[in-house]
């Protein structure tokens, strides 16, 4: 699935946790490399991206990045987490489920076959060969916040949903914005964007708020800082044009399969919370593309806004507030 665009080797998310025999071995290479963070080892990305990240030399063009240690030591080095990307698992009665972080363009963008699971099986493998699981599904799953259903009515629910997602996915989400509690979505937008830091996580959980802010009755929104434009120059260049509804229809699947929302709140809590993203990725995918950018890539940047501003600490507080 990589194609070298390199924004998930970036300050768009902490590069880590690194594992002590893992940090030892890349201590050897870079002594510099790994810094303390919370009780864990994570990649030094103080000046924007991995240390190990190499761009592409000048003259070069849209060349691929590389990872300098990528395959070193028969690929021992590299750690285990980066392998994992953009790969998630969850225990479900019928067995491992792959879900997929849409953040980078090499998982938005361009031809690509479809997910294999047997494919995925190495990245989500320890060094000892097994694999290893993100969470386990309650034996319940939440449907609303008095209703809960085992994992074969679920199933049929889920189906259901699929099916009217294809046909229309606006409709079969629900309405958007939900009432908040204790809290106004002008507020939000105000909170979104206070302390972030100079980052492209940062500048992105900042656009987020901007457009939450303009749906939500603010001033409209201008061009805005994009620090990761040149992640999305490659992308576009290796990727033939696609059908931008596809692509935001492909994130919303994703989100529901992947079963992450089970462990914030119910389903129809899931649906608002997705709603409301989706509305702001459509302002945001046209705001780009009226400033020149390519449907599709226009659409790729704003899922990557959304899928960065939807696990930011201030979002979870949002969405914790959220009454459908």
């Amino acid at each position: 699935m990589c194609h070298g665009d390199g924004l998930c080797c970036t300050d768009v998310h902490l590069l880590g946790p690194v594992a002590r025999e893992e940090a030892e071995a890349i201590a050897l290479i870079e002594p510099q490399a790994l810094l303390r963070f919370a009780g864990l080892r994570l990649l030094d990305q103080s000046s924007g991206s991995c240390v190990f990240l190499e761009e592409p030399a000048p003259g070069r063009g849209m060349a691929a990045t590389r990872c300098r240690i990528y395959g070193h030591d028969g690929g021992r080095t590299k750690p285990r987490t980066c392998d994992r990307y953009p790969y998630l698992l969850v225990a479900t009665p019928d067995g491992g489920r792959v879900g997929t972080d849409h953040r980078c363009p090499c998982r938005t963008m361009g031809e690509r076959p479809p997910l294999d699971p047997a494919a995925a099986e190495g990245p989500l493998s320890s060094r000892a060969g097994r694999i290893t699981v993100d969470r386990r599904l309650p034996a319940r799953i939440p449907i609303t916040a008095r209703q809960r259903v085992g994992w074969a009515r679920y199933r049929r629910l889920e189906a259901e949903l699929f099916a009217a997602m294809e046909r229309d996915v606006d409709a079969a989400l629900g309405p958007a914005f939900p009432a908040l509690e204790d809290m106004g979505w002008a507020q939000v937008a105000t909170d979104l964007a206070l302390d972030m830091p100079p980052t492209k996580w940062g500048w992105a959980c900042r656009t987020f708020a901007v457009f939450v802010g303009e749906l939500t009755g603010g001033p409209p929104a201008r061009a805005t800082h994009r620090p990761w434009r040149a992640v999305f120059d490659r992308a576009e260049a290796r990727s033939p044009e696609q059908d931008p509804e596809a692509m935001l229809v492909d994130f919303v699947l994703d989100a529901i399969w992947s079963l992450e929302w089970a462990w914030r709140g119910p389903l129809d809590l899931a649906r608002a919370e997705l709603a409301t993203r989706v509305q702001v990725v459509r302002a945001m995918a046209r705001h780009f593309a009226a400033h020149g950018a390519r449907a599709d890539r226009a659409m790729a940047e704003a899922l990557a806004i959304a899928e960065i501003a939807g696990v930011s600490d201030a979002w979870s507080t949002v969405v914790d507030r959220m009454r459908p």
